[in-house]
């Protein structure tokens, strides 16, 4: 009977570790790349080892393979993949940046399949403070400050095999608009604005006054006023964005002159856009 006890004690603790381990190994399996803060909290959660020692194991065992990107701390999950390629980037950057990453501009017009572009060289990505860019694998991550708090407009969207947090479709065509740079240039904001679908005028028109940016005020409400039906905007709230028009004519893009909209005091281009 001692001895059935003595082998228990032995053997019980070692199925425990092998089923916590098999537990961290199928969250790992869920995954494209990981980032080493991610590792140590999944370690925590399902093993009783140190992150230490668990992510000499994964790389070891060949679970993990440090990336191929000059930034440190990323890891793609090689049970996964046959190489160290970060085949998925923008989980990839969700891994590095934080789970409260918050994807936006051109990023965002992809993500809600408005852009007339695929997966580009850049990745959006909203900050409040100055940061520079970063690399990770072949994509380069441009951190932009936002004129708002982030948190306006911010929905969870889920993308290939993650979730992630993104600017709203109002919000995503409010900031193209202000940033075109961003979004790969007037002529893809122009194409987002035509093909955008379900877009709620009253939330447009509530966004834009937080950015407290006269000239973007001119823009949204000339472009709300030219979409009022498929949008749904009523009158009284294109009226409510009078009072946040520049004093002075604006140009609606660098280098087009178009026609003077005194209502807007905005150059607004002809045939550019229609409701």
């Amino acid at each position: 009977m001692a001895l059935t006890r003595r082998i228990r004690r032995v053997t019980g603790p070692r199925k425990k570790d092998d089923s916590d381990w098999a537990s961290l190994l199928g969250t790992l399996r869920k995954l494209e790349s990981v980032s080493t803060d991610e590792v140590a909290r999944l370690v925590r959660k399902h093993t009783s080892v140190t992150p230490r020692h668990a992510l000499r194991r994964l790389k070891s065992e060949g679970v993990l393979t440090r990336a191929e990107t000059p930034r440190r701390g990323l890891y793609v999950v090689t049970v996964n993949h046959d190489s160290n390629f970060v085949s998925e980037p923008i989980e990839a950057v969700k891994a590095l940046c934080g789970a409260e990453t918050v994807f936006g501009y051109g990023t965002a017009l992809f993500m809600h399949g408005l852009s007339r572009y695929g997966m580009l060289s850049e990745c959006y990505v909203l900050t409040q403070s100055r940061r520079n860019r970063e690399r990770v694998g072949g994509m380069v991550v441009r951190f932009v400050r936002t004129p708002v708090e982030e948190e306006i407009g911010v929905i969870s969207l889920r993308y290939g095999r993650t979730k992630v947090r993104v600017t709203d479709t109002e919000r995503t065509l409010i900031d193209c608009i202000h940033r075109p740079k961003y979004a790969q240039g007037w002529e893809n904001v122009l194409h987002a604005l035509e093909r955008a679908q379900g877009v709620k005028g009253s939330r447009i028109i509530e966004y834009v006054k937080e950015y407290a940016t006269p000239s973007l005020v001119a823009k949204v409400g000339w472009i709300a006023e030219q979409h009022a039906r498929k949008w749904k905007v009523r009158n009284t709230d294109i009226e409510s964005l009078f009072p946040y028009l520049p004093r002075t004519p604006v140009k609606f893009a660098r280098g087009e002159h178009g026609v003077l909209n005194r209502r807007w005091m905005l150059y607004a281009p002809e045939g550019r856009t229609n409701g």
